[in-house]
């Protein structure tokens, strides 16, 4: 007799994605399947997000599948809440309940008032990015690839609450003296860390440590 194929009781199937994004949240996390455990649990490992949007409060983002963010996998028990699966465990972060969500054209929407791109713009352009909402439909949008770092020439895109479609370059968005500041920075520091091997070395709990003393060092700039 052939081996009884595995099946999850609420229809949970490999390579589905639990993510945890909580409202007005500054951050987001992604759990990708990769194996099941019986008919209650399942294994999974965190996937990588990349930002597609933004406008002046909140970062656009959507995960990216198979592109594994920790080499650690989990075993958790699937569970149910209002008719939808869900994991409970706790992290770094504390209590993080992701459901599933199989959506493939969701965006999730990162609260990053004080930091990162909506920042910059907000700083640089407060008129435009006052009038952009990313709930509604506005916003800055990737048009070639996404946005990864303040210094990309990539194509953007500003949808504005009219309809008014205006196409820019993504760098010229991040010119305000803070954003330069931070360019400063990381061009001092990015090749002295290169040098000694840092990002070669550094595991995943240290990793988390430096990103951690990164975002304290960008947070003391902006404040000069």
């Amino acid at each position: 007799m052939g081996r009884k194929k595995v099946e999850n009781q609420y229809g949970v199937q490999v390579g589905d994605i639990f993510s945890e994004n909580r409202q007005n949240c500054n951050y987001a996390s992604f759990y990708q399947v990769v194996s099941l455990h019986g008919e209650s649990k399942v294994e999974v490992r965190e996937i990588d997000q990349i930002c597609v949007a933004f406008d002046g409060y909140y970062v656009g983002i959507v995960p990216v599948p198979g592109s594994w963010k920790s080499h650690r996998t989990h075993i958790f028990t699937v569970q149910e809440r209002r008719g939808k699966p869900y994991l409970d465990f706790i992290n770094l972060s504390g209590a993080c309940c992701p459901e599933l969500d199989r959506s493939e054209t969701h965006m999730y929407m990162v609260l990053q008032e004080n930091d990162g791109y909506p920042f910059y713009f907000r700083d640089e352009y407060p008129e435009i990015a006052e009038q952009l909402d990313l709930k509604t439909g506005s916003g800055v949008y990737a048009v070639d690839k996404p946005f990864e770092w303040i210094d990309d020439d990539c194509r953007a895109l500003i949808r504005y609450p009219d309809g008014r479609e205006v196409e820019t370059v993504f760098q010229e968005l991040m010119r305000s003296d803070k954003a330069q500041r931070l360019r400063a920075f990381e061009t001092e520091c990015w090749p002295i860390l290169k040098e000694m091997g840092a990002f070669q070395l550094l595991e995943e709990q240290g990793q988390i440590m430096f990103e951690s003393l990164k975002s304290s060092l960008y947070n003391n700039m902006k404040d000069k």
